[in-house]
């Protein structure tokens, strides 16, 4: 039988977004810790970084990768919200068939 939490699908996208989240921390740690291993110190890599700006291409191919990933959020979204209006409709048998009688 399906948990409460599996059934509500703002549950189901919180705990994705949450495991998201968590991802991309360990991946921050993860080059945090390359930059060490290379004898550099990450806050200063990520402030030389900060202060360089971007071109006008480097900022709308950002928009744009920015954009597709809103949209397959979104749609990943509608299509769990289906799935799970699916799960959540109540299923009806077969009109006609009689139940069995037990011996």
């Amino acid at each position: 039988m399906a948990s409460p939490e599996q059934d509500n699908p703002t549950q189901n996208i919180i705990d994705r977004a949450e495991q998201a989240v968590q991802e991309a921390q360990r991946s921050l740690e993860k080059s945090d810790d390359a930059l060490r291993a290379l004898g550099l110190d990450p806050a200063k890599v990520k402030s030389v970084l900060q202060a360089q700006p971007l071109t006008d291409a480097q900022r709308d191919e950002a928009e744009k990768l920015f954009r597709q990933d809103m949209e397959d959020i979104e749609r990943e979204v509608t299509q769990e919200s289906a799935y799970a209006r699916q799960r959540s409709t109540a299923r009806t048998t077969t009109p006609g068939k009689r139940p069995r009688t037990m011996v």
